[in-house]
């Protein structure tokens, strides 16, 4: 693992975050809780181990979003900025500093893709959930 820091901020500036070192992976999702939570139809998540993550500054909201996930967003400006599971933290592409810096590796609940997306890359497709 490298000692690269990942930094991260909400659209206000008033929630900072640090992740060290490479994401475990990142993916679409498609899922109708990321489109409906966004706005848009999918969400990009970089998804870290929860230790290797720590809010620098400012505090995250938080919202069960079902059993397992919350999803957290600054309570200022409205940005998305995590989901939290009992292992990781993830973040949304969009709220890195260098968000060209992640390579994609997958996208997940295509069963929910909506049409006017295409799903034509090389990725690997999960249904819902990719395999642990």
């Amino acid at each position: 693992m490298t000692n690269k820091i990942h930094k991260a901020s909400c659209m206000c500036g008033d929630i900072t975050i640090e992740a060290t070192g490479e994401p475990n992976y990142a993916e679409y999702c498609h899922c109708i809780t990321c489109q409906k939570s966004s706005g848009s139809s999918f969400m990009v998540w970089v998804v870290f181990d929860k230790e290797r993550v720590k809010v620098t500054s400012g505090e995250i909201s938080l919202y069960q979003s079902s059993a397992k996930l919350q999803r957290g967003f600054c309570g200022k400006c409205g940005s998305n900025m995590s989901i939290h599971t009992e292992k990781c933290f993830d973040l949304p592409i969009g709220v890195l500093e260098n968000p060209d810096d992640i390579e994609i590796t997958q996208h997940i609940w295509t069963k929910r893709a909506l049409k006017h997306v295409k799903l034509d890359d090389d990725l690997p497709k999960y249904s819902e959930f990719a395999p642990d």
